[in-house]
């Protein structure tokens, strides 16, 4: 769906920080008139808050109130599904990350996580400022997503199928809630606060537990009628070989690395040491960086957002990524032009489940008030 004549100037003022009026209309392509319109509208809903008067350019002409985000007044609740943790934040609508927290798996039963997860946002909820407004609970995870339902179809490291997330968690919180793919989800950060604020297409790909890819075409992320967008499993084995299939993910790493490490931080603090862990993260690049340049060669995107928690921790990784693409793209793809990491480094999974929400704030900033308050 296409931006709202409200969700241009929000993400216009956004963008600018804070500024007129007239300023707001040129970066959102729209109308004075309709500023003028959608910001009266945006200031009653609680999104936009009007700055004391200044003097215009120079000092000369009529004074000028500018408008600004009410980022101390407006927040989101993420919660991101890991394999091994959920992560539980709170996020402004400016993308500051005001709370963020780990919660360990005691099993991989779905319920067991969901309630742990719901357990903690409850808490944190409560434990907001006077005057925050709560949008909404987005959440984010790895596998096959259907946004409609907000059902998690697949997780194959989870062995999660057909999990009603949303339902069960707007019944529990009583928040709106929405639920995606952390792949589709870090697209729309990277659009809304990142490094693809200017791209009309662009990719992500998340090596990770799950990998995985997100796609975008005219500035809008795609989403396929199956939920499985972005899937690059067979891709994966038809550059890195069947064989690696199931030797690239971070807990097959660790399990490869031979049981000397607890957690994938650990061993990536053992590769980054320069111990012999490194050899696993290099061949994980060498593959995944095949698979980046069939991406790039498929779509010929502006940028490829490159999400790998190793990345400038383990030295010679990003080099091993390039060298692949260059060996692999047919179009010639120069990596050091196309290949940008996340603007997010330590923050990737929070941005992610805030973004879910988020997005559809920026998108829709009016329908999404409505919507919260039936």
């Amino acid at each position: 769906m296409t931006n709202s004549s409200a969700g241009a100037v929000l993400r216009a003022v956004l963008a600018l920080g804070s500024a007129p009026r007239s300023i707001v209309a040129k970066r959102a392509g729209v109308s004075p008139a309709t500023v003028t319109c959608q910001s009266r509208a945006l200031l009653d809903a609680g999104l936009l808050v009007e700055l004391p008067e200044t003097a215009g350019p120079g000092g000369v002409g009529r004074p000028h109130s500018p408008i600004a985000l009410d980022s101390a007044g407006n927040a989101v609740l993420a919660v991101h599904i890991a394999a091994a943790q959920s992560t539980v934040a709170v996020v402004d609508i400016a993308g500051t990350v005001l709370h963020s927290e780990q919660l360990p798996h005691r099993t991989l039963a779905p319920y067991d996580i969901l309630d742990t997860a719901i357990e903690r946002v409850g808490a944190v909820a409560d434990g907001l400022a006077d005057g925050i407004r709560v949008r909404g609970l987005g959440v984010a995870i790895g596998g096959r997503v259907d946004t409609t339902t907000g059902s998690v179809v697949d997780h194959s490291y989870l062995r999660w199928r057909d999990i009603p997330v949303r339902e069960y968690f707007a019944t529990r919180t009583g928040l709106p809630v929405s639920v995606d793919s952390h792949t589709r989800a870090l697209m729309h950060a990277e659009q809304l606060y990142g490094h693809l604020r200017a791209t009309t297409s662009s990719i992500v790909l998340f090596v990770g537990n799950v990998i995985d890819a997100a796609f975008a075409v005219h500035g809008r992320v795609h989403y396929g009628p199956h939920s499985g967008a972005g899937s690059v499993a067979r891709l994966l084995s038809a550059t890195a070989g069947p064989t690696l299939l199931a030797d690239l993910g971070d807990q097959a790493l660790l399990s490869r690395a031979g049981g000397n490490h607890a957690t994938v931080p650990d061993l990536i603090e053992a590769a980054a040491a320069g111990g012999p862990e490194r050899a696993l993260f290099l061949e994980r690049a060498t593959a995944m960086g095949a698979v980046a340049a069939a991406l790039i060669d498929l779509l010929d995107p502006e940028a490829l957002v490159l999400v790998d928690r190793a990345l400038g921790r383990v030295a010679g990784l990003r080099a091993a990524y390039d060298e692949a693409v260059r060996a692999h793209s047919v179009i010639g793809a120069d990596p050091a032009e196309v290949i940008v990491e996340s603007a997010f480094p330590g923050r990737v999974l929070v941005m992610s489940a805030a973004a879910v929400v988020l997005h559809e704030l920026f998108r829709d900033p009016l329908a999404s008030v409505s919507a919260q308050a039936v």
